[in-house]
C-alpha cells in the first residue's frame, strides 16, 4: 500500500499548513494506539450498550409492566427513541472511524488522505465541472437574477427607500 507515514517536502504557505506538517512530523505511534484503543474500546461498550437499550424497549410489555408504561407520554417516548438512536449512531461511527484508522494504520487526516490516494490514486475523485462557481460567483449571480443587490437589501432591512435603476 505504500508508506504512508510519508511527510511532503514542500513548505505550506499558511500557519495552519506549518502546523499540520508538525503535527504529521511528531512520533505519536504508542499514544496513537493506546487512544484508539481506549475510543475504540468506549464506542464498543456504547454500541453494545445501545443495541441493548433498543431491544430491551423494542420487547412487549409484561402486565406488570403495562402501567408503568402508561405513563409515558408520546414526548417521552419518542425522546427516549432518540436518546438510544443517537447512542447507537455515535457510537458506531466512531468505531467505524477508529477501525478504519487502525487498518490503514493512519493518525491523521493527511495521512488518511495519502492512504486513500495510494489504494485508489484519482479513481474515485468526482469530476471537476467545466461551469463549477465560488460562493461569492453563486450569491452574485442570483443577484443578477433577482435584480436585488446587496446594499438594496441592507438599506431595505434598515428601513431606507432606495430607487431602483429601472424606476
Amino acid at each position: 500500500m505504500g508508506d504512508v507515514n510519508a511527510v511532503s517536502t514542500t513548505q505550506p504557505s499558511t500557519l495552519s499548513g506549518h502546523a499540520l506538517v508538525a503535527l504529521d512530523k511528531i512520533d505519536t505511534s504508542n499514544t496513537a494506539g493506546f487512544v484508539k484503543s481506549v475510543i475504540g474500546g468506549t464506542s464498543l461498550a456504547t454500541l453494545l450498550l445501545g443495541l441493548r437499550s433498543a431491544w430491551k424497549h423494542s420487547r412487549q410489555p409484561e402486565a406488570a409492566d403495562l402501567a408503568a408504561a402508561q405513563l409515558f407520554s408520546g414526548a417521552a417516548f419518542a425522546g427516549k427513541a432518540l436518546g438510544v438512536a443517537t447512542v447507537i449512531t455515535v457510537s458506531g461511527f466512531s468505531l467505524i472511524i477508529v477501525g478504519v484508522s487502525a487498518l490503514l494504520h493512519v493518525n491523521t487526516p493527511r495521512q488518511f488522505g495519502a492512504a486513500m490516494k495510494t489504494a485508489f490514486g484519482d479513481s474515485i475523485r468526482l469530476p471537476q465541472s467545466a461551469n463549477s462557481q465560488t460562493f461569492e460567483e453563486f450569491i452574485k449571480s442570483i443577484e443578477t437574477k433577482t435584480g436585488v443587490t446587496e446594499d438594496e437589501e441592507k438599506a431595505k432591512q434598515e428601513g431606507v427607500i432606495v430607487a431602483s435603476p429601472s424606476q
